[in-house]
């Protein structure tokens, strides 16, 4: 469950710093182009978040 918060987490980071951090200059870093890594982190630790949560609950059935 843990990974599903934090996956939501840097999705909603991400998305934020893609809308608005777009005109800030901080050499060496592009604050949209972190973003869009943050958002592709945090859906791929959605994903295995609900994977671990499906597979823990169907290995408690079976």
């Amino acid at each position: 469950m843990r990974d599903v918060v934090i996956g939501t987490f840097g999705i909603v980071i991400g998305a934020l710093l893609k809308l608005y951090a777009g005109d800030v200059d901080i050499p060496a870093v592009e604050l949209d182009k972190l973003g869009v890594v943050l958002i592709v982190i945090g859906a791929l630790d959605l994903l295995y978040g609900v994977f671990r949560v499906v597979t823990r609950r169907s290995r408690r059935t079976a």
